[in-house]
């Protein structure tokens, strides 16, 4: 089922605040850090295009950003050989911490100059190397949609998923923070499948 385009103003708006909640001395380098951890993460876990119809999801923590970034994009170009998946999370730290880290470092450097510093690990796999893949995609179009209620229980740092779908040249988007719901329940049986499949390959990832 194809999903219609919906947004969730109100968790858009979560999505793009960071936690100010800090230590005073180090108010000065959380506020740099929220200044430019959107940046990264739009340029590190990209979902905005791929190849053909695709589905794609990348997920932070809210305001703590205790949790590994992550993101994932499945791809179909409607030949069997072709359908294939990136995954990429960020390594050993969560990348807000990272750039908070680097930051404390040394604050003299810019956002481009200590990006090269950043870490995280890439895959690529195809259909054939990862059978997950196109049963995910398939599992995708039985989501069932769900509006937020406003008896809905949100965790106070909840993980923000941000999915972007294209399917025949329409696009949908949506964001959504109740693990419950189908699509963080698909986004994470995804990103553990993957996970599988690199760990099955032996393979450390592209960093």
């Amino acid at each position: 089922m194809k999903i219609s385009i919906v947004k969730y103003v109100a968790a858009a708006i979560a999505f793009a605040l960071i936690g100010f909640s800090a230590w005073p001395q180090k108010d000065a380098n959380r506020e740099w850090t929220d200044k430019h951890f959107a940046a990264a993460f739009d340029e590190l876990f990209p979902i905005s295009h791929a190849e053909g119809d695709f589905i794609a999801v990348r997920a932070h923590q809210d305001g703590e950003n205790n949790a590994l970034e992550f993101s994932l994009v499945l791809e179909n170009t409607q030949d069997a050989r072709a359908i294939r998946a990136t995954l990429r999370e960020a390594q050993d730290r969560p990348l807000y911490q990272q750039l908070l880290a680097l930051h404390s470092k040394d604050a003299s450097r810019s956002y481009q100059e200590m990006k090269q510093d950043l870490k995280m690990r890439e895959w690529k796999f195809s259909a054939e190397q990862c059978p997950a893949i196109a049963a995910q995609f398939k599992a995708f179009n039985n989501i069932v949609f769900v509006r937020p209620r406003d008896e809905d229980e949100v965790a106070e740092h909840p993980i923000l998923y941000q999915f972007h779908e294209s399917v025949g040249g329409s696009d949908s988007e949506v964001v959504e923070f109740l693990e419950s719901r189908g699509f963080p329940r698909w986004a994470n049986d995804t990103h553990k499948a993957l996970d599988s499949c690199a760990a099955s390959a032996g393979t450390t990832g592209k960093k």
